[in-house]
């Protein structure tokens, strides 16, 4: 039962650093965009918004298959 409940923990543990990995890799993204088009902050929003979406989408698909 112990090894579950750590398995369990670890599983928890990436989604957390996906879905927060994933955010910042759409600010980031949207953030070069930004400067090289000098429309700050329009697509720093729009791709953080996209990573946060596609971060959750992720997440659900991970933790629906456990």
């Amino acid at each position: 039962m112990k090894g579950k409940s750590g398995a369990s923990g670890l599983l928890w543990i990436g989604a957390g650093s996906m879905l927060t990995s994933m955010i910042a890799a759409g600010f980031l993204l949207g953030y070069g965009v930004d400067l090289w088009l000098d429309s700050r902050p329009a697509f720093m929003l729009l791709f953080g918004g996209l990573g946060f979406v596609g971060g959750i989408l992720k997440v659900h698909r991970l933790l629906s298959r456990h």
